[in-house]
């Protein structure tokens, strides 16, 4: 399926106003989404090494000058993992919204629900890496010293919440423009 999608994004097929960026931002999203399927795909088997005790989980652990206790590096692996699948899952949603864009219909009701997605999964993994430094933090010790909120993270949220409200105003206009005779 990614693979198709390659072909279809360096393909000159398309429509004839696409800008060269939609096409390079494609692919990029594209890299971007396999980037993310591999390291949730070895955050997964670090994560199965540190749950089970072997002696290539100890190897690994007696090589690093300050390595915490397995336990925490399995809740590191985790966290990591569910991390890497909801960024996956935006980079999909983008990947269709950027399709929109280069076949020239961006305000589309379901590019409206896929920005709103894109943003409240943003936004559900930041609180989700929030808590996971919170409870893990840097060497397993819950203090509520270290709640790590990210204003540029935030920011970012916000922006794309309102871009997706602008998108929606644009596909009333599209939908009223429609219906005009």
């Amino acid at each position: 399926m990614i693979i198709d999608d390659l072909d279809q994004a360096t393909s000159m097929d398309g429509s004839a106003g696409s800008a060269p960026m939609t096409r390079a931002l494609s692919i990029l999203l594209i890299v971007g989404q396999i980037v993310m399927a591999v390291g949730f795909v070895l955050m997964l088997l670090m994560a199965l090494i540190m749950a089970v005790p072997s002696e290539f989980r100890d190897s690994l652990l007696a090589e690093a000058k300050t390595a915490p206790e397995p336990s925490i590096l399995l809740g590191r692996c985790l966290a990591g993992a569910v991390l890497a699948a909801g960024w996956f899952f935006v980079l999909k949603l983008l990947r269709k919204v950027v399709k929109a864009v280069i076949h020239g219909d961006p305000f589309l009701p379901e590019n409206v629900a896929r920005l709103r997605n894109i943003w409240v999964v943003i936004a559900a993994t930041e609180v989700f890496r929030m808590f996971a430094y919170y409870i893990i933090g840097s060497n397993g010790e819950m203090d509520g010293s270290r709640l790590d909120i990210r204003v540029g993270t935030w920011f970012f949220i916000f922006i794309i919440a309102a871009i997706s409200e602008a998108f929606r105003h644009g596909a009333a206009l599209r939908a009223e423009q429609e219906l005009t005779i």
